[in-house]
């Protein structure tokens, strides 16, 4: 899990069948949940509509 990763990095972790994440990527937290179907880890689906979601509780939180 990485906030960025360079495109070499991608590939090197890829060649090595290592699952990784890049939050700060454009959609990077949904790959987190391709990671954890990969290694068989139990999780509920995200919803679709996740960034609504997001929106309105960053408005919340960040009153």
């Amino acid at each position: 899990m990485a906030d960025k990763l360079s495109d070499t990095n991608k590939k090197q972790l890829n060649s090595r069948k290592v699952e990784w994440v890049e939050l700060r990527s454009d959609g990077g937290f949904r790959r987190f949940e391709m990671v954890l179907d990969h290694l068989k880890i139990p999780h509920e689906r995200l919803p679709e509509t996740i960034d609504k979601k997001l929106d309105s509780a960053f408005k919340v939180i960040f009153k």
